[in-house]
């Protein structure tokens, strides 16, 4: 998906933070926006490009377990340049401790297998949220 075709949900709130939720399986970009926005993002679909992320700004950015574009480590180092201060969560189909340690390196603050869950996600993004306030 590229920039041009950012989704931009509803918010409930101006003062919330945004989310880029950068996910290629079309079925599971809606239930990780709904995660986002339970934890108080906006949530934006798209891929994490440097266009997008300089545009959208995202106070989280949630790389799914197929990131637009196939190259998941780019995509955390990009996303770890841009938004320094961005919370930063990989959804990862193994949880390959060697992989996981390289994305860690390179900037995730979360690396969640593919056993986790909506809330290890809510938790992983409500933590971030609260380290930067």
């Amino acid at each position: 998906m590229s920039a041009e075709h950012l989704s931009i949900m509803p918010s409930s709130s101006a003062a919330e933070s945004t989310a880029l939720i950068a996910e290629r399986q079309r079925l599971l970009v809606p239930y990780l926006r709904a995660v986002c926005e339970r934890s108080g993002f906006r949530a934006v679909s798209g891929s994490p490009t440097e266009h997008t992320l300089a545009r959208v700004r995202p106070a989280a950015v949630v790389l799914g377990f197929e990131v637009p574009g196939g190259r998941p480590l780019e995509a955390i180092r990009r996303a770890r340049r841009m938004r320094p201060n961005a919370t930063l969560v990989v959804l990862v189909r193994r949880a390959d401790p060697a992989w996981t340690a390289m994305a860690q390196a390179l900037g995730a603050d979360a690396v969640l297998g593919e056993g986790a869950d909506g809330a290890a996600l809510a938790v992983a993004l409500r933590a971030g949220r609260l380290a930067t306030r």
